[in-house]
């Protein structure tokens, strides 16, 4: 049905009539004499063939049919056409001049003694569907006819609001009845042109049996002046005029003054409005940070009463993250539900874990739970999800959660801190993690941005190597290492020296450092810095990208080499053998004790797999460890290879957070290639991981070191049973 119908043309299409709607498209209207119940036919007698053409057949008021035609030509040139409408005597002729413009398309005329239902048929289908099949959306005077055709069928539709807008995503807003809630098409035409919405919508209850529509317009940078919104569904069609006065408000503004504040309308404005672009989705943010949701829980904390809490639910784009926890000795639980929109509740399977409270709050024991919700996109930008609890009574109890950080990196913490490091089993890693930290790594990688460069002195013309150095809050080795190099005259006349610096707010501080060190060795330095800290594998990539060396020498930043010719001795070995990928020499601690002779795999009692350095802790002289070999691995702390195998492999992978197990799964990448990885035993630095790894201590022994363990064996179990298998039987021959 039509809420309203404009007034009526005369006309009379007894005999087929023809209209010019655009240059290339015809419009024919017949009124065939009998209800034309079968599919109409078109068909040009000269054998001309025509570029497109579409019908629909439309119910007149006295029972009878109108069929319309849009036709596209191949060739402007004279047609005789022959119309047919299925039923027996239900034939015409028309001759059409197309080589001469013909009448202006009449939508007054063309509407005119149709029923409601036809003209919201033809409507939609004029603008949904032929628009662009016919490729007409630009055109000036198929707009101007679309125009005149809501008028025909409408002509004092009410008003939609553009209420706000976020760059080009406008919030439109309107009433409509009850019953027409369902909007199966929405479009919007304007001097500029026909846009079809492809957004959600969000209903609300209002006065009269009508309903509050919300829906979101994506693209449109200039809302057009007079403008219409054509919604159609089921129930029919609504025209709408669109009013602009309010579009430059911004969506936080609109909700700050806005007293219907519901949460079907804020729901909305998260889900669907907050995944239109980058720029909506930072402002949904904001609004949510700005103006949380009152956290809720249930219960009370006592001896014997019951108590339940979510304090966290993480949202990506697989589902969200839960974790919380409960008290219930009178056992009055039976579930957890998430609330996902149109999906209605879903129900939490919970893995628990003991636990007690602080003594602030009682010392209670309790049981932690973490779930993951498979709701997929439904909540993706919802930084509080809502819950319900299920009672044994059979009621349900509504939960919220505090607001969740918006911070990318705050985001990352949050989800790792969801489980203790004790309780991060495989099975916890492998079900509720794992989704939603790959997808805050892939948000954080797109977050870090393009790195920028300084340069200290003239750099080298042609390097042979590329020494790339990822730099993080660390500096005091810096003098040293590049004291080292500059003595070392091979480095100096074939290498370059790329410092990344992955904490930019100390740019200025390293820069300054940099500089009296370039005066002091004169030793040329690249320093790229990173737009935000991204990581040990993000800096290194970046590092990697900028070298122009054949080599790449990944080196630390806390590694000094014990004295010159290193670097020249570990490239010629990838020189001298093709079959060679990748080499590592000798690292020390600063007490001489061995820090790695060489990468190996070793299990736990579970059965897990972990990274290990031979000879770890043995003498600076132990036979064995100045033995050169293969080996399954050499550490990221001092690694050389060529720059086009690096790439072939796409680099480190960036997908392990914070930094770690990214030099084994490089090598595990390059062993693919068919490669060996070689140690050089006479190849000696130090390394000072004992300072350094101070400042990553709390990583080390938490979720995200255990994460980063189970990413990778669940990626390369396989390969690591068969390399430690054939390292085996290597040391073996070996010490025979």
């Amino acid at each position: 049905m039509l809420e309203t119908l404009g007034k009526y043309a005369e006309a009379d299409f007894e005999s087929p009539h023809y209209f010019q709607l655009t240059p290339e498209v015809l419009l024919l209207v017949w009124d065939p004499a009998h209800q034309v119940n079968a599919a109409p036919r078109l068909v040009e007698q000269g054998g001309q063939s025509f570029g497109s053409i579409a019908s629909v057949r439309l119910n007149r008021l006295d029972g009878r049919s109108r069929v319309v035609w849009a036709v596209s030509l191949k060739e402007k040139t004279r047609l005789s056409l022959k119309l047919s409408a299925g039923a027996v005597g239900s034939e015409a002729t028309l001759s059409v001049d197309a080589a001469k413009p013909g009448p202006a398309a009449d939508a007054f005329a063309i509407t005119n003694g149709l029923s409601q239902a036809a003209c919201a048929v033809f409507v939609t289908t004029f603008l949904s569907a032929w628009s662009g099949m016919f490729r007409l959306g630009r055109s000036r005077s198929f707009v101007n006819f679309a125009k005149e055709l809501l008028r025909s069928v409408n002509d004092a539709p009410p008003v939609v609001d553009a209420v706000a807008s976020i760059g080009s995503v406008r919030l439109l807003e309107t009433l409509i009845n009850s019953d027409s809630t369902d909007i199966k098409t929405a479009v919007v035409i304007g001097d500029t042109g026909v846009l079809r919405l492809d957004s959600g919508t969000c209903n609300t209850p209002y006065n009269g049996g009508k309903s509050r529509l919300f829906l979101g317009a994506v693209d449109m940078p200039q809302p057009p002046a007079n403008g219409f919104l054509v919604l159609s569904g089921s129930w029919g069609l609504a025209i709408r005029k669109l009013a602009t006065d309010n579009v430059k408000r911004t969506v936080g503004a609109w909700w700050a003054t806005n007293s219907r504040k519901l949460p079907e309308v804020r729901d909305y404005l998260v889900s669907d409005i907050g995944a239109k672009s980058d720029e909506a989705r930072a402002a949904i943010r904001d609004l949510q940070v700005s103006d949380p949701l009152p956290a809720r829980r249930h219960g009370s904390l006592s001896e014997t009463g019951s108590f339940c809490a979510v304090e966290t639910a993480v949202a990506c784009e697989a589902g969200v993250l839960v974790g919380g926890w409960l008290r219930d000795p009178a056992r009055v639980y039976q579930g957890l539900d998430i609330l996902a929109g149109d999906a209605g509740p879903v129900a939490l399977e919970l893995h628990t874990f003991d636990g007690v409270l602080p003594e602030t709050q009682g010392g209670y024991a309790i049981k932690r739970f973490v779930a993951f919700a498979p709701v997929g996109r439904a909540l993706q930008h919802n930084l509080q999800p809502r819950f319900e609890v299920r009672l044994a009574s059979g009621e349900r109890e509504l939960l919220v959660p505090p607001p969740q950080p918006g911070d990318i990196p705050d985001t990352r913490a949050k989800a790792l801190s969801v489980v203790t490091p004790r309780h991060a089993s495989d099975e916890v890693l492998a079900t509720c993690l794992s989704n939603v930290l790959s997808d805050i790594q892939s948000r954080f990688r797109q977050s870090v941005g393009e790195p920028s460069e300084v340069l200290f002195g003239k750099p080298l013309a042609d390097p042979t190597v590329s020494i790339v150095i990822p730099l993080y809050k660390v500096f005091e080795f810096i003098k040293a290492q590049l004291a080292a190099f500059s003595a070392d005259s091979w480095l100096a006349e074939n290498a370059e020296v790329i410092f990344v610096l992955d904490s930019p707010e100390q740019v200025t501080h390293v820069e300054d450092l940099l500089a009296g060190f370039h005066l002091l060795y004169g030793l040329p330095v690249r320093l790229v810095v990173m737009e935000r800290n991204g990581g040990y594998a993000l800096a290194c990539n970046a590092g990697a990208e900028a070298a122009r060396g054949r080599y790449l020498a990944m080196i630390n930043s806390d590694v000094v080499p014990v004295e010159a010719g290193w670097l020249e001795q570990l490239c010629a070995s990838l020189m001298m053998d093709e079959q060679v990928a990748a080499v590592g020499g000798k690292l020390l601690y600063a007490d001489n004790a061995i820090q790695h002779a060489g990468l190996k795999f070793i299990q736990d009692d579970k059965g897990r797999w972990f990274n290990h350095h031979y000879y770890k802790g043995f003498p600076r002289q132990f036979p064995e460890a100045s033995t050169s070999r293969e080996v399954p691995g050499v550490t990221g702390a001092c690694l050389v290879l060529s720059k086009a195998d690096f790439e072939t492999v796409g680099g480190f992978t960036t997908d392990f957070i914070v930094g770690d197990y990214e030099d084994s799964d490089l090598c595990l990448k390059l062993r693919k290639l068919n490669r060996k990885i070689y140690y050089l035993g006479d190849v000696e630095l130090y390394h000072f991981e004992r300072v350094s790894i101070r400042k990553n201590e709390d990583y080390t022994r938490g979720v995200a070191s255990q994460y980063n363990r189970w990413l990778h064996q669940s990626r390369w179990q396989d390969d690591i049973v068969a390399l430690m298998e054939a390292a085996e039987r290597r040391e073996k021959g070996l010490s025979a």
